[in-house]
């Protein structure tokens, strides 16, 4: 399982910049998250699987208030972990906080470890359906009965009037922040060829197939949707 697409630093930088013109609520979204998380968790001591934890914006959301949780994050590439680490030092989390370079499939397999699991804009660049499956279904393995898991991804019907209309939405939130109109006509579309879309239902099928039940969605903004649920 490989994403289409490499990061250095400079471009990580930008990935974080240009993430949250596309996803206006992002900080507000790790807050809800942090909300339902904590509701479900309650004081206890926790360990919390972040998938695709490359830049950190999950550690630095939910690390420094909740001195009880651990943190294990993998990811696909280097130059994000960097930034995420840097974040950890920074924040002085190091000794809660176990990075990993490669897919969830490279983390070591010991079934029902973590107490929750996210996986934020992840899921749409995987492309093959059955490799978005498996994703899933790694992620429940590792998850004890009864956990709390939230995937955020893009949605929708490629053919649908609907969805362009989510588009045209989404083009307009980075020419509201100040990108010129023709920088922005030329992103928009490669960008796009970048995310694979599966309509919602599709989507919860494949939850529910992965073994996850109790599934809502909870949020969305632009062409993106979460989704929350709980590991049999």
């Amino acid at each position: 399982m490989t994403l289409e697409f490499s990061f250095d630093a400079k471009m990580g930088l930008a990935y974080e910049k240009n993430t949250r013109i596309s996803v206006p609520t992002y900080d507000t979204l790790f807050e809800m998250i942090q909300s339902y998380f904590r509701m479900q968790l309650g004081e206890k001591a926790a360990s919390v699987l972040v998938v695709g934890a490359g830049g950190g914006n999950e550690l630095s959301a939910w690390g420094p208030t909740n001195p009880n949780w651990t943190f294990t994050g993998v990811d696909p590439t280097v130059e994000m972990l960097k930034l995420a680490q840097q974040k950890a030092v920074q924040l002085g989390l190091e000794s809660r906080v176990r990075l990993i370079q490669g897919t969830i499939g490279d983390l070591p397999r010991h079934d029902g470890t973590f107490d929750a699991a996210s996986c934020i804009l992840v899921l749409h660049f995987i492309h093959d359906e059955q490799e978005k499956l498996e994703l899933l279904e790694t992620v429940k393995a590792h998850l004890k009965p009864g956990a709390p898991f939230v995937l955020v991804s893009a949605y929708g019907d490629r053919d649908s009037g609907e969805l362009q209309d989510r588009i045209n939405v989404w083009k307009s939130f980075f020419l509201d922040a100040g990108k010129e109109p023709a920088i922005v006509d030329e992103m928009v579309p490669k960008v796009l060829t970048q995310i694979s879309f599966l309509p919602e239902r599709q989507i919860t099928s494949l939850l529910a197939e992965a073994g996850f039940t109790s599934i809502t969605r909870f949020y969305s903004t632009g062409l993106f949707a979460g989704w929350i649920c709980h590991a049999k």
